[in-house]
């Protein structure tokens, strides 16, 4: 991407991809040229907050310093655009017009948005993304179209949160000798540290949805031989193979898998799902300052 040289703005742009666990920010320079990278800590802004807003702040200043540069030299030129889950929330939305920001210009959207523009190039396409939590996506005609990632309370299935959590949930089962036989409880209470059923209880029964996520890879590694991991895992393929089938019907488009999930997915989603994913032409951070070029370039041509 070489960018819209925009004086008004300064020569510094940074996109921010924020979900639930992790943030991350990449600095730009108006030719689309990477100069650094930095992260920060949980960035759902509908679930965190002031945490979150605190998270982008951490993701930017280290991708500046990444650079070799110094922050307080040129927060006021940089244009920083995040893309965050909970974005599309109305309350979501006021936080962040309300944010005393130090940066010359904020631009946000969702997180699925930036995701589709950086993933087909700011062209037409699908994503599906499985990480902390889950959702699907479609970008058609500037309009973007979601299935799924409501939050760990009302959905995300087959995300990492939803995965630990029902690992757990069978492991509780599985203490109580209700459960099919599984080492479910042997292994969610080594994990968690716990040797009694109240204990697992206490620890998680406050967690955040990344605390679950935690042990979502270790579960793929069980379902190999545990037939109740197995069947976890079996079930949250099938909802993934629908809401895959949910956002591809009557298009042509390409899909884009990813998150921190999709490589373990991989192999559970049906032929014909397979068939239509296609590598990611960018990242969510490009699709973040490419938003932000297009929102700030039509601003200024209609003034």
């Amino acid at each position: 991407m070489e960018m819209t040289q925009n004086l008004k703005y300064g020569e510094y742009w940074v996109g921010v991809d924020g979900g639930g666990t992790k943030c991350r920010a990449e600095l730009f320079n108006e030719f689309g040229e990477s100069l650094g990278q930095g992260v920060g800590g949980p960035a759902n802004i509908a679930r965190h907050g002031q945490l979150a807003l605190s998270s982008i702040l951490t993701a930017v200043k280290d991708a500046v310093t990444d650079a070799g540069l110094k922050f307080s030299d040129i927060s006021s030129e940089l244009v920083v655009s995040a893309g965050l889950a909970g974005a599309y929330l109305e309350s979501s939305t006021a936080l962040l017009e309300q944010w005393q920001h130090p940066f010359a210009e904020l631009v946000f959207s969702s997180d699925l948005h930036t995701a589709l523009l950086g993933a087909h190039g700011g062209e037409d396409g699908v994503v599906m993304i499985t990480g902390t939590g889950s959702c699907a996506a479609v970008l058609q005609n500037s309009k973007v179209t979601q299935y799924g990632g409501y939050g760990f309370q009302l959905g995300d299935q087959a995300s990492g949160a939803w995965l630990g959590q029902m690992a757990a949930r069978q492991a509780l089962l599985v203490a109580d000798e209700l459960g099919h036989d599984s080492l479910l409880w042997q292994e969610v209470s080594q994990f968690y540290n716990c040797s009694t059923p109240s204990g697992l209880v206490e620890r998680l029964n406050n967690a955040l949805p990344g605390e679950f996520a935690r042990f979502a890879p270790r579960l793929f590694e069980l379902a190999k031989d545990d037939a109740a991991a197995a069947a976890i895992v079996k079930e949250g393929a099938g909802y993934l193979n629908e809401l895959a089938n949910r956002a591809l019907i009557n298009s042509n488009m390409n899909l884009v898998f990813s998150g921190g999930l999709a490589t373990a997915w991989r192999p559970y989603l049906a032929k014909s799902v397979a068939a239509r994913i296609k590598p990611a032409l960018h990242g969510p951070e490009w699709g973040a300052v490419y938003l932000a070029q297009q929102q700030l370039t039509s601003v200024d041509t209609s003034v």
